[in-house]
């Protein structure tokens, strides 16, 4: 039997669109199970951040936050100044989404030194983010921000107020 390689690439390719339109659904599913939480209107809080190089950075008791605005407007709480930066989201039919930040303004405020270091880690994060996806964790929903060696930062939905 011969069958035509356009065949054996398209159709691995098809399989991989169909369970990512799955994945990616933002429909209730039936069973009870909650569809995952957009990236945008939800406030998330920072329960993880690398810096360039890959290395852990420390937490304060005061973790930094995130905001996206369905105007395209982050915003949140960095280490100890409130920040503002522009969000784009690229075009994408996978669960990663290509997504960036602009350059990032915060207040001017000084602090403790762990939470300036914190500060200044973590708005160097956003303005090397490249993709962004929201996963469901054992915990609940996960946002993780990626640069282009991997993963940057992971949020979790900040308690309600």
């Amino acid at each position: 039997m011969n069958i035509p390689r356009t065949a054996l690439v398209a159709a691995p390719l098809i399989a991989l669109f169909l369970l990512t339109a799955c994945a990616t659904s933002s429909a209730p599913h039936k069973g009870g199970v909650t569809a995952l939480p957009r990236i945008d209107g939800v406030e998330w809080t920072c329960v993880e951040l690398r810096d360039r190089d890959g290395r852990p950075v420390a937490l304060t008791d005061r973790p930094p936050t995130l905001l996206i605005g369905a105007d395209g407007r982050a915003s949140g709480f960095a280490g100890v100044n409130r920040y503002f930066a522009e969000a784009s989201i690229g075009n994408t039919i996978t669960a990663v989404t290509p997504y960036r930040f602009g350059p990032v303004g915060t207040t001017r405020m000084a602090g403790p030194p762990e939470r300036m270091a914190l500060e200044q880690a973590y708005t160097a994060m956003l303005e090397s983010v490249r993709f962004a996806v929201v996963t469901g964790e054992s915990r609940g929903p996960m946002l993780t921000l990626r640069d282009e060696r991997g993963d940057c930062a992971r949020f979790e939905p900040a308690p309600p107020k």
